[in-house]
């Protein structure tokens, strides 16, 4: 889907004095990772918040329960194969369709 894209700092992308419009299916997808719930006005309830799992032990309880999270949040923004590879909570791998 293409919408407006971000650069690395998370600020409007612009080039040339416009914004940057591309797909953005990949930073769809890390906003919701990013974003803890209730960041989102239309949606209050849509975000993973991944960086409360930064001071968490990385265990299989632990990442089991992320990845169910993941899974759970990108169903309800319209994504129907989900699957998730974390190698730790900084590689997080997601594949996807809509």
């Amino acid at each position: 889907m293409n919408d407006i894209l971000l650069d690395d700092n998370l600020d409007l992308a612009i080039e040339n004095g416009d914004f940057v419009v591309d797909d953005a299916e990949q930073q769809h997808q890390e906003l919701i990772l990013i974003a803890p719930q209730g960041s989102f006005r239309g949606s209050p309830l849509t975000g993973v918040g991944i960086t409360k799992y930064y001071k968490s032990a990385f265990t299989v309880a632990n990442i089991d329960k992320l990845r169910q999270k993941i899974r759970l949040q990108m169903q309800y923004d319209g994504y129907t194969t989900v699957k998730t590879v974390i190698n730790s909570f900084e590689d997080i791998q997601i594949q996807s369709e809509r």
